[in-house]
């Protein structure tokens, strides 16, 4: 009986981080609603975020780890199914609630941006 139950113990306290309040998942459908992509995301320790994006297979396409630095900036690294970097985004909010992000390759050279502002009324332009 002991065999057995340590290790359960050993799995249930090493799966407790991963609790179901602890993870949101995201499903992305087409307009017939077929299954296009899911994405699951984790806070982590620190106050990182991890997230795995998954085709309409459940294969690993990628994964996302964000973290907040300096209060308004964010910085999120992307990698692709092995593992290798795919890019870079940061986000720097503003007082004003706008906000401006910064798209990089893996090799650092900028690929896009994009600006966020705050409109009067219930939502965001982008």
């Amino acid at each position: 009986m002991k065999t057995v139950l340590l290790p359960t113990l050993l799995l249930a306290s090493a799966l407790s981080p991963l609790s179901p309040a602890q993870t949101c998942r995201e499903v992305v459908r087409e307009s017939s609603g077929r299954v296009v992509q899911t994405i699951e995301r984790q806070k982590q320790a620190g106050g990182s975020e991890r997230a795995v994006f998954r085709d309409a297979a459940g294969r690993i396409t990628g994964t996302a780890t964000t973290q907040a630095s300096g209060g308004s900036t964010t910085h999120t690294h992307y990698r692709d199914a092995s593992g290798r970097s795919a890019g870079s985004a940061t986000t720097h909010v503003y007082s004003s609630g706008s906000s401006r992000t910064t798209y990089r390759a893996a090799s650092g050279r900028m690929t896009g941006s994009a600006d966020t502002s705050k409109s009067a009324g219930p939502g965001t332009r982008t």
